[in-house]
């Protein structure tokens, strides 16, 4: 439950991130912690512009003003949103924290739901930030989802989605492949703008002075520019979108043209052997089984370089101690409790 002096801090915070007191840095963690969707940050605007038109007030303008304050310290105070002070300090605070308070109060109707988001938002963000070398990482979500990143690419994602959005961030390229969930859109927010999905296959190049590009290969993505959320297409397979003078841009997309990189030289960093023969069977000629779901539990680091099916059992059964067999075209890992490896 929240307390008074809890809501004060929600309401201070709101001030300072819509009076532009925050750094950049404090600023950027924050819009992290409130965006859950395209339409917040919609609301998120309108709210700035409030903000500011507020700015002007001054306490002593008017009776009917200040008697306006008192009716709404008293209502503020019932409802344990204000907390109680001596009778110097409730002098002194009393109307900077009405000020901030009735501000959220006028805010709060302009964006119904928002705020009641941003205290049930408490997951942390993994980050993942990739090299220089030529690898493409390969992460599967906790949905399923399987996210291809390239090289000089940075990736924040949550170990678990417990909203009824899923989102995440990228700066740089990557190539996505959702896992399908009408009821939990999946959200990605880059530099210039904001990709809301089901379910489908697209890559998107998202690097910092560079543009933005998004193609599709598989499904429909609506994307919205983040500096005027009235620039919105919704894209679908056999298409891209790409930024021009502030403007989204679309135009034809050969399915795989631009995203055939993610394929080359896949690296797995400390991943389940479950998920990595479930990326393999989706990208290459390979039909990996498990004989037991357990053995799907072994994490290893690997990296595959247009490897041979062949390569690839080898490689998997030398790292993980198991043990191979071919079965009606399948091939199926087992636990090698003898400690040697069949083929």
């Amino acid at each position: 439950m929240k307390t008074g002096n809890d809501k004060q801090q929600q309401a201070e915070m709101l001030a300072r991130y819509l009076g532009g007191e925050m750094s950049r840095e404090e600023a950027d963690v924050y819009e992290r912690e409130i965006s859950v969707s395209e339409a917040d940050k919609t609301r998120i605007e309108k709210l700035k512009k409030q903000w500011s038109a507020m700015k002007g007030y001054k306490a002593h303008e008017s009776p009917h003003t200040r008697n306006a304050w008192d009716k709404l310290h008293n209502r503020l105070k019932d409802e344990k949103l204000i907390p109680e002070q001596g009778v110097a300090g409730k002098n002194r605070l009393r109307y900077p924290v009405l000020k901030i308070a009735a501000a959220v109060l006028i805010l709060l109707g302009v964006a119904t739901g928002l705020f009641l988001k941003l205290n049930s938002r408490t997951t942390q963000l993994v980050s993942l930030n990739t090299g220089n070398e030529e690898n493409t990482l390969v992460k599967t979500l906790a949905d399923g989802s399987v996210i291809y990143i390239a090289q000089n690419s940075l990736f924040f994602f949550p170990e678990e989605f417990k909203n009824t959005t899923r989102n995440v961030e990228l700066k740089g390229e990557a190539f996505f492949d959702i896992a399908p969930n009408p009821a939990r859109p999946f959200i990605i927010e880059t530099d210039e703008a904001m990709i809301e999905v089901l379910g489908t296959a697209f890559n998107v190049k998202a690097i910092k002075g560079d543009g933005f590009e998004l193609s599709v290969d598989r499904g429909k993505v609506k994307v919205t520019l983040k500096s005027d959320p009235s620039h919105c297409e919704m894209v679908v397979a056999g298409e891209k979108v790409s930024t021009t003078s502030h403007n989204l841009v679309r135009s034809k997309h050969v399915a795989g043209e631009a995203s055939s990189w993610y394929k080359k030289r896949m690296h797995f960093k400390d991943e389940t052997l479950h998920n990595i023969i479930n990326v393999l069977n989706r990208n290459f000629n390979t039909n990996f089984v498990l004989a037991e779901h357990a053995t799907g539990k072994h994490k290893l680091t690997v990296t595959f370089d247009n490897e041979t099916a062949e390569t690839m059992t080898e490689l998997i059964c030398m790292t993980l101690n198991l043990k191979s067999q071919t079965i009606h075209g399948a091939v199926v890992f087992f636990e090698n409790k003898e400690g040697t490896r069949q083929n």
